[in-house]
């Protein structure tokens, strides 16, 4: 019994654990995160659904096709040949390769993969919080913000960019790696000026603590490089400057929901709210100025942004670690039979969720019309000759659906349409009183809208147009008169 008892437990001895030992005797911390890395692993894996992603991939496949990356407009007939930045070509490749390697699944798992790693960072980020539960309790509202809000979108290469020069700050990687890293974001993300930002409020705060700037200081000489180097690449220099081109265009960003002030009315959001105030009590804890910078700077941007949410959520966690010491009693470092059944119990857990998981459909469109465009197809209607219009997340499946045909009237690039032309798809979305008039400029044949929109209902009356197709959720229309051809004839 005693010598059953000698092997259950871990080795007791001075010297580094090989990786055998490790892996058999693994720390509460090391089990745990495994089952915060699985928690981003099965969110990632959930079926697409994201509008922008449906962009992203169609464009990847003109990447593979073509050998280059597109310089203008090919998807609509409304901003045709318009100058376009391509800023994130990088992702699109990606998902163009997974999806040509292992169809959609393959995309997927891209996508479960940054989810998961994301969580792997989180969880590292978390790691002088020592205590096991408290640094649960912070991952998992970590995971709880992001899990509505991570999406099958370039940003998550952003945030796991983030999470390498918050490490870097910390001193737990070797910021040699930001110079790979910098170039990776910059073709792959805007969100690249924010590493910067990161390392000098970091380093602001540092030094009103009268403490060592060094490290922060040592990661901009990586990380600055690595950005600079991202203009070496089919954008050039216009990679660099697209950030600050996208800021200027505040007219378009207001009507973006994910540049407007979180609303707080759905869970994700909520529990933000939470991890924040928990961030501010645990920074009055134990005050230090980089603390209290970087939760305040983050903080602002996010309740001014939605899409800032997930990332002051991330860069809240090297803050709020240090100042949980001292809750609980149970050590992420300790060692113990229990730890290696969590161990298992994560490693079960992934087995059966993944396969779970694959089972769901890969595409979820349920909020599209495809039923409508399905009618449209089998009548044989040409949206390239009868103009379509309809909401921009629309033309984002019609991108993915039939690539660059010059379909769509308008989809969620909006920093690539003319600014007459975006005008216009606000008109159209909240029945603005040029809503018309812009559709007889544009040519516009058909309208697809949301049956219980307004706009819907003002089309829907107007004698000039009649219901074509309708189903519980949407309304096509034409106009009178127009030439649809196809089976249909006019309208």
């Amino acid at each position: 019994m005693a010598a059953a008892t000698a092997t259950a437990a871990p080795p007791q001895r001075d010297q580094p654990l090989t990786l055998g030992e490790r892996l058999r005797h693994p720390t509460w911390g090391g089990s745990v995160g495994l089952l915060v890395v699985t928690a981003g692993w099965l969110v990632g894996l959930r079926p697409l659904t994201d509008n922008s992603f449906l962009t992203h991939l169609a464009t990847g496949r003109i990447i593979l096709e073509s050998g280059s990356v597109p310089s203008h407009d090919a998807y609509t007939f409304t901003a045709a040949g318009e100058p376009w930045v391509v800023q994130s070509w990088l992702p699109s490749l990606l998902y163009a390769n997974a999806e040509r390697l292992g169809g959609l699944d393959g995309v997927r798992v891209v996508v479960g993969v940054l989810a998961a790693l994301l969580c792997g960072l989180a969880w590292s980020l978390l790691r002088e919080a020592d205590s096991l539960v408290p640094r649960l309790a912070a991952a998992g509202l970590f995971v709880g913000v992001g899990a509505s809000l991570w999406a099958e979108r370039p940003l998550m290469v952003g945030l796991n960019c983030v999470a390498l020069v918050l490490l870097a700050s910390e001193g737990r990687i070797d910021p040699r790696w930001l110079l790979p890293m910098g170039w990776i974001w910059v073709n792959s993300h805007g969100s690249f000026p924010l590493g910067v930002v990161v390392l000098l409020v970091s380093a602001l705060g540092r030094r009103m603590d009268r403490g060592p700037v060094t490290r922060d200081l040592k990661a901009l000489q990586w990380l600055v490089p690595g950005i600079l180097l991202g203009a070496v690449g089919p954008l050039g220099l216009r990679v660099l400057v697209f950030p600050v081109e996208l800021l200027r265009n505040q007219d378009v960003l207001h009507n973006v929901i994910e540049w407007r002030a979180p609303t707080f009315d759905a869970p994700s959001q909520q529990m933000f709210v939470v991890q924040l105030a928990l961030a501010i009590l645990l920074v009055a804890r134990r005050p230090s100025y980089r603390a209290g910078l970087l939760v305040a700077v983050f903080g602002s941007l996010a309740l001014l942004g939605l899409r800032n949410v997930t990332l002051a959520s991330l860069v809240f966690l090297p803050v709020m670690a240090p100042a949980l010491k001292g809750f609980g009693s149970l050590s992420s470092r300790d060692r113990a039979p229990a730890a290696r059944l969590m161990g298992v119990a994560g490693v079960a857990t992934i087995s059966l969720f993944t396969v779970t998981r694959f089972n769901q459909a890969d595409l979820n469109l349920a909020m599209y019309p495809v039923p409508a465009l399905s009618y449209l197809e089998s009548n044989e209607i040409d949206t390239r000759e009868v103009h379509l219009a309809a909401p921009d997340f629309v033309g984002n499946l019609i991108d993915y659906i039939y690539g660059p045909e010059q379909r769509t009237y308008y989809d969620d690039r909006f920093d690539m349409f003319p600014l007459e032309i975006t005008a216009a798809q606000q008109a159209l979305i909240s029945a603005g009183p040029t809503m018309r008039e812009d559709l007889d400029q544009l040519d516009i044949d058909m309208v697809l809208l949301e049956r219980a929109s307004p706009n819907s209902q003002i089309i829907v009356g107007d004698p000039e147009w009649r219901a074509l197709f309708q189903d519980g959720e949407w309304v096509l229309s034409c106009r009178r008169g127009a030439d649809l051809g196809g089976q249909l004839g006019r309208c």
